[in-house]
């Protein structure tokens, strides 16, 4: 009966830990995008690398909001 109820738990919270971590991801992106010095590479790679870690945040908060659904 207590396992059943801890899986459940873990599962309750889930969903914001993975909404939290693409929030985190497209605001990287941005900063990768505004300060484009901390890198040793290019502007253009630092760009195209913003523009992946908020397209990949994009996709982890759809799956969340997802996961949030289906509960």
């Amino acid at each position: 009966m207590l396992q059943n109820r801890k899986g459940q738990s873990y599962s309750q919270i889930t969903p914001y830990i993975m909404a939290f971590t693409g929030i985190a991801y497209i605001v990287m992106g941005g900063y990768v995008i505004k300060r484009n010095n901390i890198l040793p590479i290019s502007e253009i790679m630092a760009t195209i690398l913003g523009i992946l870690f908020i397209v990949y945040g994009f996709y982890r908060c759809w799956r969340a909001y997802k996961a949030f659904a289906s509960q």
